[in-house]
């Protein structure tokens, strides 16, 4: 049986008659009437009542209508479906975010999805940089959205959210009312630091930039996510940096950040995806959206 009976019978159905069925199918009376008995010999059932002047369906031939409308709906939803896979209109996008990227880049690639109509989930993994760029490699994640700098021939890099590096400083803090803060005035202050285990990162910025300024900083914490050290410097635990995106969240009882004078630090967020693979069509589309939306 194929889509092309199950056509054939339901216009039958819905005409009533074999003549009737044959114009709207822009085809032969004869060939239908074979068409319909090789359908039922196929099946082993009969579909319609010929005794009379008209086709009455039996009651397996309501039963298969029933059925064969619903085939072939669902074949046009296949098909449409598929279309717009091939497109990049629907489908599933694995990325890897560092937690800057699910605060301040996803929910704008959201928007944009909803507002594009496109139907594509988005499942979102966070994570230490090299853990996810190994799972990119492993074809695990499509993209990953990470703040170090890492630089490797078989994977593409673009910068996205190019933006300078504040300081965030407890509240009790001698130079918490400034402007500006230059790293000469944090030499006594407990730094809390971004570890880097790959690639260049923030605190490599931070420690070159301390260096320059002959500032020997006493590092006493670190950590690989930034959040947890807004906190620690909102209790009065040291000093900690972050892009200045971070700043948006200061209502939420985080510390305000404030810039750095003399030291021109500025980080961004990178969007990786491999270099020699072909991305799905959908993953394409969100890194499109990325790309659109934030990149410099």
């Amino acid at each position: 049986m194929d889509e092309h009976r199950l056509k054939c019978f339901v216009a039958v159905y819905e005409q009533g008659s074999v003549s009737a069925a044959a114009t709207r199918l822009h085809m032969t009376q004869p060939p239908l009437s074979i068409l319909l008995r090789k359908l039922e010999d196929e099946l082993g059932v009969t579909l319609f009542d010929r005794s009379g002047h008209r086709l009455a369906p039996t009651a397996t031939g309501e039963l298969f209508y029933l059925r064969a409308k619903a085939l072939l709906a669902n074949l046009q939803t296949m098909r449409r479906e598929l279309r717009e896979a091939e497109q990049g209109a629907r489908g599933s996008v694995h990325i890897g975010c560092a937690t800057a990227a699910s605060l301040f880049v996803m929910p704008g690639v959201m928007e944009d999805l909803r507002s594009s109509g496109l139907d594509i989930t988005v499942h979102v993994q966070e994570g230490e940089t090299g853990y996810m760029l190994q799972r990119l490699r492993e074809r695990s994640l499509d993209l990953v959205i990470s703040r170090s700098e890492y630089i490797a021939p078989e994977l593409e890099t673009r910068i996205i959210m190019d933006e300078p590096l504040q300081v965030a400083l407890p509240p009790d803090h001698p130079q918490a009312g400034c402007d500006r803060v230059r790293l000469e005035d944090l030499r006594h202050d407990r730094f809390l630091l971004h570890r880097s285990p790959l690639g260049a990162g923030i605190s490599d910025m931070v420690l070159r930039a301390c260096q320059q300024a002959g500032v020997v900083p006493n590092v006493v914490y670190w950590g690989g996510e930034t959040l947890p050290m807004l906190l620690m410097a909102q209790k009065g635990l040291g000093v900690a940096f972050a892009p200045q995106s971070f700043g948006q969240l200061a209502a939420a009882g985080l510390p305000r950040l404030v810039p750095l004078a003399g030291a021109q630090l500025r980080t961004h967020l990178n969007v990786v995806w491999p270099r020699q693979l072909v991305l799905t069509p959908a993953a394409s589309r969100i890194r499109d959206l990325i790309l659109e939306r934030f990149a410099p």
